[in-house]
């Protein structure tokens, strides 16, 4: 390894906080990543739906996915600004 990759690892070890930190963050970008797929697969069942009171259930749980989306958005950006 070079002096420069052979500093940054030895930075990632000591720096367990921050590592802990960019694990959290990863996991929230995958996280969002997931819920993103939900709300698109809710839209598709919503449009397709007839009955209503289906179509109202759906309607909440897209509601739902929705609401957690934009708050994982605000802590990712939050995370991302320390």
């Amino acid at each position: 390894m070079k002096r420069k990759k052979l500093l940054e690892a030895l930075a990632g070890w000591l720096d367990k906080e921050g590592q802990k930190q960019r694990d959290h963050r990863e996991e929230l970008e995958e996280l969002l990543e997931k819920l993103k797929k939900k709300e698109t697969n809710l839209e598709q069942k919503l449009e397709k739906e007839k009955n209503k009171g289906k179509h109202k259930q759906l309607s909440d749980a897209l509601s739902i996915v929705r609401l957690q989306y934009a708050k994982g958005v605000k802590v990712l950006e939050g995370l991302q600004q320390d």
